[in-house]
């Protein structure tokens, strides 16, 4: 993850147009810290304006138990990790964005030391989008955009000779102490010969359960707030 604060430019009247509030929306989904850059801002009908700031928390997470009644941005991960993640740590990451924010300039940055072989698999709906050294470029964000790339993700760390733990984040859809509501689904495939699931967060009553086959771990929720995940596995035999 990428530490410190986000690189957003300061805007001096960011509160005389209350429209632009919900424009620059800071995406940070995964490894990965993403901003959207003001330029030529979209208006929002009053009512749309009023929903939308309802829906801000303070950044405690909490779970809902219902999907919001309009389609908020949904960030899909697919990881898997290759018995050869076991020696250095780096996992195949297939990842996609939809129903992103319509905003004219959306950057997703990840860590430059921990993200490697970016490649876009689709766009839909995005004027342009381009990798630039570690990260993504977006511009010209319409309705219904959605986003599909590939990486490589150094998320595994080994804990033991025989412990590993894969953790990412935290997701979260923020703007300064603002937190919109997340769809986060996550699917994990490991190799069962090699791997053992020993324990999987969050895991509180109020989260979703998770989906668990030989091989295989999926997730899916709603919420608002700062989300992590982190799954610990045991090593079988040596790989």
């Amino acid at each position: 993850m990428l530490h410190g604060k986000s690189a957003i430019k300061p805007y001096a009247d960011v509160w005389s147009k209350p429209t632009r509030y919900l424009c620059r929306v800071l995406l940070c989904l995964l490894t990965s810290l993403a901003t959207a850059q003001e330029e030529e801002w979209p208006d929002f009908p009053e009512a749309d304006l009023e929903a939308r700031i309802a829906e801000v928390s303070d950044g405690t997470l909490s779970f809902l138990a219902e999907p919001p009644e309009s389609p908020v941005h949904h960030h899909l991960n697919r990881i898997r990790i290759l018995p050869e993640s076991l020696h250095g740590g780096w996992v195949q990451l297939e990842q996609c964005h939809r129903h992103l924010d319509r905003v004219p300039l959306l950057e997703i940055v990840y860590h430059p030391q921990r993200i490697r072989k970016i490649r876009i698999l689709s766009a839909r709906n995005i004027d342009q989008s381009r990798v630039i050294d570690n990260g993504v470029e977006l511009r010209g964000i319409h309705a219904d955009a959605s986003l599909c790339l590939s990486a490589e993700s150094r998320a595994l760390q080994q804990l033991a000779p025989d412990l590993y733990r894969l953790r990412n984040g935290p997701y979260m859809r923020r703007f300064l102490d603002g937190y919109y509501p997340l769809h986060l689904s996550v699917q994990i495939d490991y190799p069962a010969h090699l791997l053992a699931l020993q324990s999987a967060s969050p895991n509180t009553p109020q989260a979703p359960a998770y989906t668990l086959e030989p091989g295989s771990i999926r997730w899916d929720a709603w919420f608002r707030g700062r989300l992590y995940t982190e799954f610990t596995f045991s090593s079988k035999r040596r790989p």
